[in-house]
């Protein structure tokens, strides 16, 4: 009698299980289909992950979720972009749809879709262990390279004045106080992502690896040579960036005074208004988007030029960066260039793809 019920007891355990087990070995069936580059995205997320979480139990310091109903720097909600680089994105692969530019099967093109959305994640994820990481720069490594930095600025005069000539010059045929620094930045983004997005040749991967890749590298490049920016010495040709870099050297002195505590209590608040010159990021990601349309024979590549020529300039007029910053941020986009197609190389090598 006992040994039927612990039959039927194992046989109602395994029919029970069984779905389980099927749905697991779909979900993994269903990773191991996916292209190399994914793949490779998603372990340079994991690891920075692994490593971010390292430093927030050895310094005390938690993670925090971004709760800022404006960013300082950005002028709007972090969320604003994100979203328009989807709306862009859905709105771009709609249209080659329906003109039949798209050229792939249904199936094909949700599948498409899927590795989009799951790079979008990894994305968000990377810049959110990025933007934490920044706030710890105080913490981690407390020495700044300020006035080192400032006096090859000094020695750089005639360069320095000149490039804040040109960035007056510009932004008094139109509205001087917009933040086209930011503006111009995020467009580049949008664009690159949809752009490569719609076309889906061989330098798509290789982009994708390379934004992450600056995202990851970027943050941990903050902790070498850490700097505030010239504007602790003197005041760049926007009063708005004036402003806005003021209220974030108050949070900066904050976390100075009362160092983990303070990010604790408000880093929400803060998530993206931590200071961090060295090196310049926003011409570090310039360069690399630039780089891929130019590559790409884009149509838009001699546009991007004119972007990334206008950031490198504003970011040493409106005193964001010393002028060293920016070649910083070009090596920077170099190295990860470089470090992209060597991960890439095995994993994606054929004739047809190579770039």
């Amino acid at each position: 009698m006992s040994t039927q019920q612990d039959s039927r007891l194992t046989e109602t355990v395994a029919v029970r299980s069984y779905p389980i087990a099927v749905l697991a070995a779909a979900g993994l069936a269903w990773v191991a289909d996916r292209p190399a580059y994914l793949k490779v995205a998603t372990a340079i997320t994991l690891l920075f992950g692994l490593l971010v979480a390292a430093i927030s139990r050895i310094i005390g310091t938690p993670l925090n979720l971004p709760d800022e109903r404006v960013s300082l720097v950005l002028g709007i909600n972090v969320v604003v972009p994100l979203g328009l680089a989807i709306t862009c994105y859905l709105v771009t692969q709609g249209i080659l749809i329906l003109r039949g530019r798209a050229k792939r099967s249904n199936r094909q093109i949700l599948g498409d879709m899927a590795n989009d959305l799951i790079l979008v994640g990894l994305y968000v994820a990377a810049n959110y262990l990025h933007f934490n990481l920044k706030m710890w720069v105080p913490l981690i490594n407390p020495a700044l390279f300020d006035a080192a930095y400032m006096a090859s600025d000094e020695s750089l005069r005639p360069l320095v004045d000149a490039l804040a000539w040109a960035s007056t010059t510009i932004r008094t045929n139109l509205n001087p106080e917009f933040r086209w620094y930011q503006f111009l930045f995020l467009t580049m983004f949008v664009l690159t992502f949809c752009r490569f997005a719609a076309v889906r040749n061989a330098l798509y991967p290789r982009f994708a690896v390379s934004m992450l890749l600056m995202v990851t590298l970027g943050a941990l490049s903050y902790l070498i040579a850490p700097a505030l920016g010239p504007f602790i010495y003197e005041d760049g040709n926007s009063v708005a960036a004036t402003e806005v870099q003021a209220g974030m050297y108050a949070a900066y002195q904050s976390v100075q005074a009362e160092g983990a505590a303070w990010i604790a209590r408000n880093g929400s608040d803060y998530f993206t208004g931590a200071l961090a010159a060295m090196p310049s990021l926003h011409v570090g990601y310039a360069s690399l988007m630039t780089y891929y349309m130019l590559k790409n024979r884009d149509y838009l590549a001699p546009l991007f030029v004119l972007f990334w020529l206008w950031i490198l300039v504003d970011s040493v007029a409106l005193r964001w960066h010393y002028a060293i910053d920016a070649p910083a941020g070009i090596a920077l986009a170099a190295v990860v260039i470089w470090l992209t197609n060597r991960l890439l190389a095995r994993s994606e090598y054929t004739p047809a793809t190579e770039v």
